[in-house]
């Protein structure tokens, strides 16, 4: 048996042995807001939000779409993958 086997079972036992006791997550509270403006998520590192160049953003919603006018736009996952499909089949400016 290979390591990975040898895991499994001591990783059963010691679940069996602990009471297999099921601890509940918080659901977590962000702290920064979606700058898109009508996206009411959140836009925390931790759960998936990124920054992006006001300019890129502004391509993908126009200046009407984005509540802050900030160098740097904060977007939660959904509105960070809504803009990648939009800039896919763009060339690059530079290249």
């Amino acid at each position: 048996m290979g390591f990975k086997s040898n895991a499994r079972k001591r990783r059963k036992v010691t679940t069996v042995s602990s009471g297999n006791s099921k601890t509940e997550k918080k659901e977590y509270v962000g702290e920064i807001k979606c700058d898109v403006a009508n996206c009411d998520k959140w836009a925390d590192k931790k759960i998936g939000g990124r920054k992006k160049a006001y300019d890129w953003a502004v391509d993908v919603w126009g200046d009407s779409g984005l509540s802050n006018e900030s160098r740097r736009v904060t977007l939660c996952k959904a509105c960070y993958k809504i803009g990648k499909k939009h800039k896919k089949d763009e060339p690059d400016s530079w290249s």
